[in-house]
């Protein structure tokens, strides 16, 4: 698919095309579900005081930036389940001192 965005709108998949300063931006942004990798090709033609031909890959795992960008981490489920249970067993040995008790 291509897509004629303007400069600082974000990506869609395929072909971007947009007007840059003194020259012309392609990016190709394509998703792999596979490893939930996000990548990008980037080729920009400058042709103003110094023309030049800028070429750069980036790829970007979709999960791992989700969980830096929310200050979060994977934990196991055995290490989740462990602590439910831990939670549990301290629950009923201060049950008969809680003055509203627990259905």
């Amino acid at each position: 698919m291509i897509n004629f965005t303007k400069e600082g709108r974000a990506y869609k998949t395929g072909l971007n095309i947009h007007i840059a300063t003194g020259g012309f931006v392609l990016v190709w942004v394509w998703y792999r579900p596979v490893d939930y990798t996000l990548s990008r090709a980037r080729f920009r033609l400058r042709l103003h005081i110094k023309p030049r031909i800028l070429w750069s890959v980036d790829r970007v795992n979709v999960i791992r930036s989700y969980l830096d960008t929310n200050d979060l981490i994977v934990v196991n489920r055995e290490i989740l389940e462990d602590l439910h249970a831990v939670e549990d067993a301290q629950k009923r040995t201060n049950e008969p001192y809680a003055i509203i008790k627990p259905i």
